[in-house]
């Protein structure tokens, strides 16, 4: 028996022969996502994710698979019989319409009488903040202004499902995050079940953090990783999930089987235990970290102390200012260059960053509790 929500089943979507599966656009993506939770999809450029929307909302048809939403399938549905709301990535609007004509063709498929659709209008522009801007033609709105009203029409229905793609490209900081206040605002206000496709993972990580809320990394139009946001975060199973889920990347150094490698001064007790009784491997792996989660040990050599953070020696390469930040570009190799270099950007609060040179040899720390052990050729496996 099929549970409340959406359940999307090995989806399969190749365009060309349908027997060539190496042109699957996407390959096998399977997910559930309870009724009214939120689906945050991340990953790099040309990976599926619009594609994703696409099937869901009926505009495409997939080659294998199936869709149900609380039991239905939905492959027998037509676009507007699946109650899906869409915002596009570019923000499309009606030209010739107004705003407030744009959000009444959105909402005509209720079946509503003029009345009450006018209502569901004026409420949702309320919402929107653009009540006074429903007599303007887009042509005369700001690119703000044109994501409310393209995120009027996804919500304005009421919709099952609100199908969301790239709902803050182009904005600047001040807009995007109005935006995506509306967006939790407007999912909460309608209990749609919502997909958000972003490239940004503070957009991903702000917005699917309810219980129920899931995120889904695709790459490569295949599922890499799927399960709480929060959860793929702190422990992301391989380097580009790591990447593609942390606003400011993820920082890595690769090691041998039993984890040496330049500019690694030290490792924690647990991790050279865990390399003496399971080495990697040929292959080797990698030490994973956060660029936020790296500080400074000057004066701090082997033997020094508790042997439980990483130790790294590594040679400054560039300082690069970021307000009350400060990011270091450091490489693992000599000054020479004569070692091959593994390049770390390690952010630091600008009164730390003190005396810190380019062409210096320094000292950084990483907790053994913020480190990230990886097994394999990249993009590795994690390791528990």
């Amino acid at each position: 028996m099929r549970r409340a929500g959406l359940e999307v089943e090995r989806l399969t979507l190749v365009r060309g022969s349908r027997a060539d599966l190496s042109r699957a656009v996407l390959s096998d993506v399977s997910f559930t996502l309870a009724r009214g939770a939120l689906l945050a999809v991340v990953g790099p450029s040309g990976a599926g994710k619009s594609t994703l929307l696409s099937l869901l909302a009926g505009f495409e048809q997939p080659t294998a698979g199936s869709i149900h939403l609380d039991g239905e399938d939905w492959r027998a549905l037509d676009p507007v019989a699946r109650g899906v709301g869409m915002s596009f990535d570019d923000a499309a609007l009606h030209e010739h319409l107004t705003v407030r004509e744009n959000l009444e063709a959105a909402a005509l498929p209720r079946g509503d009488a003029a009345p009450a659709r006018r209502t569901r209008v004026a409420e949702a522009a309320a919402a929107l903040g653009v009540g006074a801007l429903l007599d303007r033609r887009p042509a005369t709105l700001s690119a703000g202004e044109r994501r409310r009203v393209s995120l009027g029409r996804a919500f304005v229905r009421g919709p099952s499902v609100a199908l969301l793609d790239e709902p803050f490209a182009n904005l600047d900081r001040a807009n995007r995050l109005a935006v995506r206040a509306l967006v939790r605002t407007m999912r909460h206000a309608t209990a749609a079940t919502t997909i958000v496709v972003t490239h940004d993972p503070g957009d991903a990580l702000a917005l699917a953090d309810g219980a129920d809320d899931r995120m889904l990394v695709l790459v490569d139009g295949a599922v890499r990783a799927f399960g709480p946001a929060a959860e793929l975060h702190r422990h992301p199973p391989d380097l580009e999930t790591a990447a593609l889920v942390d606003e400011l990347g993820f920082e890595a150094i690769s090691i041998d089987a039993r984890g040496a490698a330049a500019g690694v001064v030290r490792l924690p007790t647990a991790i050279e235990r865990r390399l003496r009784e399971a080495p990697l491997g040929a292959d080797g792996g990698w030490l994973g970290m956060r660029s936020t989660q790296i500080r400074r040990a000057d004066g701090v050599g082997e033997g020094e102390g508790e042997r439980e953070g990483l130790l790294l020696d590594l040679v400054v390469r560039a300082i690069e200012p970021a307000g009350l930040f400060v990011d270091v570009v450091a490489a693992t190799g000599d000054s020479s260059g004569a070692s091959p270099d593994q390049s770390i950007r390690v952010r630091l609060d600008a009164r730390d960053a003190a005396g810190i040179a380019v062409g210096a040899r320094r000292a950084f720390t990483v907790a053994a509790e913020d480190l990230h052990l990886f097994a394999g050729r990249f993009p590795a496996r994690r390791l528990s």
